[in-house]
């Protein structure tokens, strides 16, 4: 079981990790950067270390069927799963999109004049993080309450909890 999570863990860090970088680093067009790969590269590979390394200290199936049976909702159920969702998007997003909008911002600010950020305008991440974190937040949710029921059932069904092939070794 504790393979299993660490799979789970790592998939859905890396799921997470490019539809948030990906997010972000369109999000900062409306900041006054422009898209670029190079960007959204270096945005994805830090945000799904990040991640991975969060999805590995918390223990989300703790966490959720905690907070389940807080809401006395069956973790397995529709409801459930939107729960699990709910948790996973405010654990991962916030700390994900604070991080990615330092980024978005910083490189932004290499594109504007001096004068215009020595005059105080410009991108700033207080002005950037609300609405980073508002879309963050709603794209998040989607992705998880989207993907982790099915890669839960894949993962199951992979390592022969669900009627899949049993694991070698």
């Amino acid at each position: 079981m504790k393979k299993m999570s660490i799979e789970m863990a790592v998939c859905m860090g890396l799921i997470m990790s490019l539809v948030l970088s990906l997010v972000e680093t369109a999000l900062s067009t409306v900041h006054g950067g422009a898209f670029s790969v190079p960007a959204w590269l270096i945005s994805f590979a830090i945000s799904a270390v990040i991640s991975i390394l969060i999805g590995l200290v918390v223990p989300m199936k703790k966490v959720n069927d905690a907070f389940c049976a807080k809401c006395k909702t069956d973790p397995r159920s529709f409801k459930g799963n939107l729960l699990s969702a709910l948790m996973a998007d405010l654990i991962y997003t916030p700390v994900m999109t604070v991080i990615m909008t330092v980024i978005m911002v910083g490189n932004a600010r290499k594109h504007i004049p001096e004068a215009v950020l020595a005059a105080g305008q410009g991108p700033s991440v207080a002005k950037s993080l609300p609405l980073s974190l508002i879309v963050g937040l709603v794209a998040g949710f989607l992705v998880a309450a989207l993907v982790q029921p099915v890669l839960m059932k894949a993962l199951l069904k992979k390592n022969g909890l669900l009627g899949g092939p049993k694991p070698e070794g």
